[in-house]
């Protein structure tokens, strides 16, 4: 099954013919269906029945299921997702989850875009948010969930404290606008719990959309506190907002290898914390080669300050200034491994940056380069000599990737 349609029945996938008589929300296409989900469904059904939408605080407030730690049952709750106006990274929603989480703790952030029980993928995210502390600072059972997987036999996962489900508008990775959860997706969520350590295809493995292989380029602060790699690879789905909100690289046009990025929000974790020691007296949100891979190579480039334009040989403004985490892909949608993108990094860098530095005259008393020269030697061919120059610094580190030339993908 692909998207999660909305006449989907929410047990086997059929088309429907019925909804809940009393919460009118969740779909069925019989009522053997219905019978299977009412062990969970009760348990949220006549609490969202009587969650009325025009008690909505504000247009920032969406319909959330909050599960406390001292009730058998969830909770439909208002969530506060507020608006964040950001130069650096455009408009979006952040959830204030810490009056519910407590701000003592960090916060675990998983997406639930694909369910592994039906085996069918959503056509909106689920996240779902815990102390991420919650095996190891005293937390008590959380004896909501501990009632649905109650419903059926087996062992499953010690969840403790508090925990808050919301939802995001659309697939892929940091989403901007939250949204209302309904009772489809609190079936969604009761089976993330009752798979979650299992063997099922992990929740967020497969969503809707072409999958295609990406890169993250990590910041000082997703290496540090998540111990992600500098470069990560990712599943990036052909709905992702990198193809409609995306940035791109004169460099890698240059060379034969056009590429989309995009910026990722900060992490809430490491954003409201930039003085943590484990930085090292670094920015969290620095992340260099990521503003490398920007640098401008149009001749005919005016520097202008109010749209971030500083002209040739220079990154764009929202490329200079915390940069943080980047998502990297191919336009063509051939793979991208991250050794494609430590390459391309490095040859930006390493060959092209010094390039544009003396067309510039950073190396005065020497004659400028002239920007047709710098660009003639922005090739295929340059690129190439960099990329085995790479292979031999790994061979020599005793590692032999097995990756292709991104040309031979």
């Amino acid at each position: 099954m692909s998207a999660d349609a909305s006449e989907s029945c929410i047990i086997c996938n059929k088309s429907t013919t019925r909804l809940c008589n009393r919460c009118k929300s969740a779909r069925y296409c019989s009522t053997t269906c219905q019978h299977a989900d009412w062990p969970t469904h009760k348990l949220l059904c006549s609490t969202f029945s009587t969650f009325g939408t025009s008690s909505r605080p504000t247009n920032e407030h969406v319909r959330a299921i909050f599960f406390p730690v001292d009730d058998k049952k969830p909770k439909v709750i208002w969530l506060h997702c507020k608006w964040q106006d950001d130069d650096d990274y455009g408009r979006y929603q952040l959830a204030q989850v810490d009056s519910i989480l407590g701000s003592d703790a960090p916060v675990g952030y998983p997406y639930i875009q694909y369910n592994p029980v039906l085996k069918r993928g959503l056509s909106d995210t689920i996240c779902v948010c815990y102390r991420d502390t919650f095996l190891i600072d005293g937390s008590k059972l959380n004896k909501s969930i501990a009632g649905i997987t109650a419903t059926k036999p087996g062992q499953y996962h010690d969840w403790r404290g508090p925990i808050i489900a919301y939802g995001k508008v659309g697939l892929g990775i940091d989403q901007t606008n939250c949204k209302d959860l309904n009772m489809n997706d609190f079936r969604h969520i009761t089976d993330y719990f009752l798979s979650y350590n299992t063997n099922h295809t992990p929740a967020i493995q497969q969503s809707i959309g072409i999958k295609m292989e990406g890169v993250k380029i990590n910041c000082v602060g997703d290496q540090k506190i998540f111990n992600k790699p500098y470069f990560e690879p990712i599943e990036v789905s052909s709905v992702d907002p990198i193809f409609s909100e995306q940035d791109s690289s004169d460099i890698a046009e240059r060379i034969g290898l056009p590429i989309f990025t995009r910026r990722c929000p900060p992490n809430p974790i490491w954003a409201k914390d930039q003085d943590d020691k484990v930085f090292e007296r670094q920015s969290p949100f620095n992340n260099q080669d990521a503003g490398f891979l920007h640098l401008c190579c149009d001749p005919k480039a005016i520097y202008d300050p109010r749209s971030g334009i500083l002209g040739w040989g220079w990154a764009s403004q929202k490329w200079q200034n915390n940069v943080g985490s980047a998502i990297v892909v191919r336009q063509d949608k051939k793979p991208l491994s991250p050794l494609h993108v430590e390459a391309l990094c490095k040859y930006c860098y390493e060959e092209i940056r010094p390039l544009l530095a003396h067309s510039i005259g950073e190396y005065a008393p020497e004659e400028p380069m002239s920007k047709d020269v710098v660009l003639a030697m922005i090739c295929r061919p340059t690129f190439i000599i960099k990329w085995y120059k790479l292979l031999d610094e790994k061979h020599e580190k005793g590692e032999f990737p097995e990756d292709p030339a991104p040309y031979d993908v």
